[in-house]
């Protein structure tokens, strides 16, 4: 999106005051489009979906015995040009999966281990064959990526909006304005690097926060406990580093048209500590 239409889509729902807010809180972010191939892919690579590339001594990421299921991979010197990618390395390889099964959804501490993020060097790689337990059709179609940069609005009932200071009445517009900017298609999501979330069940930094402390909240008792006004301090810290969408060209349905979204801290996106990351699965 760009601040034209951010803008436009502010004043048809008679939120043109409120343009600038929204702006200064907006975030770039670098959206992948994924495009079908039939051949092998090269080697090192921005794709979604087939086989990864990994590096020396790199293993294929496991969980209770079993592979994970491969998501992307992206070449960090393909965004190098992009201004939002200053908080990423300018060069490496990172590499996304997760359960094969489908089977966690990031609200509970025991779902460490069902997704991975793995950084590397764009040496030494070599091209990955499936493990003989994965699952042929837990292998996405591959595609190649290319990327552009757009303006990301706040997402509603994130922490960055909810300090934005909305009355009700300007809040229920301020949804009115981001229907105007996604329109009606089921496939509306996008998949993109950084930025704000495209949230579907609502905000997930406090619940990264909650998680990372040890709580579960795959129900109401997290947000009732204690310690939350102090563990809700590092709600803003965690930041989105990758949202992929269900993706019609790779085949990938999340839940009921949802999205997989790939969380860090602030602190570990600095030391490039990817391997702390933490995945949230949402849909309608």
């Amino acid at each position: 999106m760009t601040p034209e239409k951010i803008k436009a889509a502010c004043a048809a729902v008679g939120l043109e005051e409120r343009f600038s807010q929204v702006i200064q809180a907006s975030r770039p972010s670098i959206v992948l489009h994924a495009h079908r191939i039939s051949k092998e892919a090269e080697l090192g690579s921005s794709r979604l979906g087939g086989l990864p590339d990994l590096g020396l001594g790199q293993e294929w990421p496991l969980w209770k015995e079993r592979p994970l299921s491969f998501i992307a991979q992206i070449n960090l010197r393909d965004l190098s040009h992009f201004p939002a990618s200053r908080e990423l390395p300018s060069d490496g390889l990172l590499s996304f999966f997760y359960d094969s099964e489908q089977s966690t959804w990031g609200f509970d501490p025991n779902d460490t281990g069902s997704f991975s993020v793995v950084f590397q060097p764009e040496q030494n790689l070599r091209n990955a064959a499936r493990p003989k337990l994965l699952p042929v059709e837990a292998v996405f179609p591959a595609c190649r990526l290319t990327f552009t940069e757009v303006l990301s609005p706040p997402a509603p009932d994130s922490y960055v909006f909810n300090a934005m200071g909305f009355s009700d009445l300007d809040r229920h517009k301020y949804f009115d304005a981001l229907h105007h900017l996604d329109g009606d298609d089921p496939f509306r999501w996008r998949s993109h690097l950084l930025g704000h979330p495209d949230q579907i069940q609502g905000d997930m930094q406090e619940e990264c926060a909650l998680v990372a402390a040890g709580l579960y909240c795959g129900d109401e008792k997290a947000y009732s406990d204690p310690r939350r006004p102090i563990l809700v301090r590092e709600a803003p810290s965690w930041k989105l580093l990758l949202q992929i969408a269900s993706e019609k060209e790779a085949g990938m349905m999340w839940g009921d048209l949802g999205c997989l979204y790939y969380w860090i801290h602030e602190r570990d996106l600095r030391k490039q500590l990817f391997d702390r990351s933490w995945m949230i699965l949402q849909c309608g």
